[in-house]
């Protein structure tokens, strides 16, 4: 759990101008509390302020109301607790990057994580759909397997005249982009890495049999560019953005003649689901003695692994 606290701010014109308190946020991967200590708001008539989460994304601040605060006279005192089911799409809870109080009378205060300005004057508030049910992903996501491996059957021998990053079953001038930019490779040393055991009930492999050596590179989203094109469609998975964001990398993994894309996450039958209905069926519980990984990048206290789908190269 991550604990810190940031000063509240008024803001007008885009800009702050004056403080008026501060907040105490104690953050966690299933839920966030930020307690809300202000003072000497003045809010004239109006006594209540609604509350909102927020992240920005393209420059534009994207707000999840949570609730009203009534009779602020002046001073407020306030605990908010959300999850990431308060934030309209689950993938979106480590994307939150502060807290904002609004006034009918457009008065606004804001708390930032990182403490940098943002233009809370012209927060839009989220109306998008929840995300679909992950039975209906996990058909539709077969359904799709199914016509890839038709794609598939119907492409065998034809490779040798495919141009350069294409993939059987994609269309060649398929417009998808990463970053706008080619990046350069990332030089990491590629790591021999074995794969421990799965645990009781859990197994993601035949119990027979040993598994064969694995080797892998951690690697950044922007690194999604270095492989086939019709892969470059994955930097914006919504269950990708969600272990990338909380563990700020990926895993790349070649086993034997397959490699491996390898998204960051913690093991849960409930997880499970999910992953397999974003694409991503496999779990593999890499050996961190072999994959170097900073407090940021792993947990130690949960059954901490990689959902991992087969990529091309």
């Amino acid at each position: 759990m991550k604990r810190f606290i940031r000063y509240l701010y008024e803001y007008q014109d885009g800009k702050r101008v004056r403080n008026v308190g501060f907040v105490k946020v104690e953050q966690a991967d299933s839920s966030t509390v930020v307690h809300i200590h202000g003072k000497g708001l003045h809010l004239a008539e109006d006594k209540k302020l609604k509350v909102y989460i927020f992240y920005v994304k393209g420059g534009q601040c994207i707000g999840f109301w949570q609730g009203d605060i009534e009779h602020v006279n002046p001073a407020v005192n306030y605990r908010l607790t959300f999850t990431p089911e308060d934030t309209g799409r689950a993938s979106d809870y480590p994307l939150i990057e502060g807290v904002i109080l609004e006034n009918a009378g457009r008065r606004r205060f804001a708390a930032v994580w990182d403490d940098m300005p943002v233009d809370v004057e012209k927060m839009q508030v989220w109306k998008g759909e929840p995300e679909p049910d992950l039975a209906q992903l996990a058909a539709q996501k077969a359904r799709e397997e199914r016509e890839e491996q038709d794609n598939d059957k119907e492409m065998d021998g034809a490779g040798e005249n495919e141009p350069d990053g294409f993939c059987p079953g994609e269309e060649a001038e398929m417009p998808v982009s990463v970053t706008g930019e080619t990046p350069e490779p990332e030089e990491e040393e590629m790591k021999e890495i074995r794969q421990p055991p799965s645990r009781e009930e859990r197994e993601e492999e035949p119990a027979s049999g040993e598994q064969g050596q694995l080797r892998c590179i951690k690697i950044q989203r922007r690194d999604i560019a270095q492989l086939k094109r019709c892969e470059w469609r994955l930097a914006n998975n919504s269950f990708l953005l969600h272990g990338y964001y909380s563990y700020h990398h990926l895993l790349l993994i070649l086993e034997e003649d397959q490699c491996w894309l390898g998204v960051p996450g913690i093991y849960h039958p409930r997880e499970a689901q999910a992953a397999e209905a974003f694409g991503f069926p496999r779990f593999i519980r890499a050996d961190e003695e072999d994959v170097e990984l900073t407090e940021e990048e792993t947990n130690r206290e949960e059954d901490f692994g990689y959902w991992c789908r087969p990529v091309r190269r």
